[in-house]
């Protein structure tokens, strides 16, 4: 009877013990998402596996739709881990948007909208009598999105510009869809004639924060010096919006404003007098 017990628990362990983790830097809030530059890029995920394969092969694969069942058309297999396989238990695998894309007989330049695919991991289970299950399982975890986001987000309004010592503060309004901005101070080239719209010329300072962050103080900056200031917006998958209109500002000594006011005629009275 103990016999049997024991028996029992270890076919039990080896059912309940059929997991496959996922891991990576790549990998940021369960989700990889690429941008339409990056779409033929790899993209590496570690993998780890425990149990044994007693049943049927592990397979991991990109399904556009979700982890059930086996890989079908318009899926992209990625691995097949051999039945009674004992001596792979980890390794990394390979992914590209544009492999995925092409299982379904798409490419990355056509893409003008998100698409998903999940990251799956499936295998037939052995149940606690050494039963094998008739269909596959999914045993990966976490559970992974792989995204290609092909637009960017809006452009930023004008920013706010307010002159400090050798400085300029400059605040930001974050567009939908933006987890960073880029700040960049500018040398303003003038328009054409008296009336004409100065550009934006070589850049002199840049500064990247994430978008929780609004407030950016560009530093070294020439004090009276009238400069160009315009920001972009980043997406989570690296996606640039176009520049916002540029504002403009100079960067004001500490003393300016009692500068300019001892040059308008007014004096400092101590005390009572």
């Amino acid at each position: 009877m103990r016999l049997t017990f024991a028996v029992l628990l270890l076919f039990a362990s080896t059912a309940l013990g059929q997991t496959v983790t996922f891991s990576g830097s790549v990998i940021v809030d369960n989700d990889i998402v690429v941008s339409m530059a990056n779409c033929a890029d790899r993209r590496s995920v570690s993998w780890s596996r425990t149990g044994t394969l007693a049943c049927s092969p592990l397979v991991f694969w990109l399904s556009d739709g979700n982890c059930s069942g086996e890989p079908g058309e318009g899926d992209k297999e990625l691995l097949e881990i051999a039945e009674g396989n004992t001596a792979t238990t980890s390794g990394t695998l390979e992914l590209r948007m544009s492999d995925a894309l092409a299982a379904g007989g798409l490419t990355c330049e056509t893409q003008t909208a998100d698409k998903t695919y999940r990251l799956c991991a499936t295998v037939e289970k052995q149940d606690s009598l050494g039963a094998c299950d008739s269909t596959t399982s999914s045993v990966g975890s976490p559970s992974v999105n792989f995204i290609l986001d092909p637009t960017s987000p809006q452009a930023p309004a004008l920013p706010g510009v307010t002159g400090l010592d050798s400085a300029l503060s400059v605040s930001v309004t974050v567009p939908s869809d933006t987890t960073s901005m880029l700040v960049e101070v500018v040398e303003l080239v003038p328009g054409d004639g008296d009336g004409g719209t100065a550009t934006a010329g070589e850049v002199v300072r840049s500064k990247t924060q994430t978008s929780d962050n609004t407030v950016f103080r560009m530093d070294e900056l020439v004090n009276d010096k009238e400069y160009g200031v315009r920001a972009f917006a980043f997406d989570k998958a690296g996606n640039q919006s176009k520049a916002s209109p540029l504002a403009t500002g100079s960067p004001i000594p500490s003393d300016g404003f009692f500068a300019a006011y001892h040059a308008a005629g007014g004096a400092e009275t101590g005390g009572c007098g």
